[in-house]
């Protein structure tokens, strides 16, 4: 079933059990979860050629655009990735099983480790990042740099609202 008439029935059919109640919110909502869903499925599909998946590329990426030469600890990279420690770990284990990462003792705290790009998994990062911007390039080229702009806003707005509500005590 296309999406937009899935959200749309969900809407109608609750809003008949539930007239009591607003569901505008909800179908946006409905909406950004089709929409990430869906992307991150493509995005999916276009690195999984290079034996990666979408986390395992989250933590190449971070490393490639954060890293002292490719080098984090894996706090810093749980943090950048927004992964969770553990989350990490099993991340950290298959990446370095392909030989994109090596993990080393960190000579200045010996609590702590340090994860390394190697040259394989920058070329792996940069192939990947090339063909995700070249997705999202694409997905934009129906929207006019107006549409691109105002687009934007809006979303910033949604984050700052998101931020608001995750932040708050």
């Amino acid at each position: 079933m296309d999406p937009q008439q899935l959200i749309s029935e969900t809407l109608e059919t609750w809003a008949k059990e539930r007239p009591d109640l607003n569901f505008e919110a909800m179908g946006i909502g409905l909406k950004f979860d089709v929409i990430a869903t869906t992307t991150m499925g493509l995005v999916s599909d276009k690195i999984a050629d290079l034996g990666i998946n979408l986390g395992e590329f989250d933590v190449l990426a971070t490393l490639r655009r954060n890293g002292r030469n490719g080098v984090l600890t894996p706090t810093e990279i749980a943090s950048a990735a927004m992964v969770s420690p553990s989350g990490l770990t099993h991340r950290l284990t298959q990446l370095e099983k392909m030989g994109h990462i090596l993990r080393q003792n960190d000579p200045n705290d010996r609590r702590s480790s340090l994860v390394r790009l190697t040259p394989q998994g920058r070329k792996i990062a940069d192939q990947a990042i090339e063909r995700i911007s070249q997705h999202a390039t694409q997905s934009l080229i129906n929207f006019s740099a107006d549409e691109v702009v105002a687009l934007n806003a809006v979303l910033d707005k949604v984050l700052a609202m998101i931020s608001q509500i995750v932040t708050a005590p």
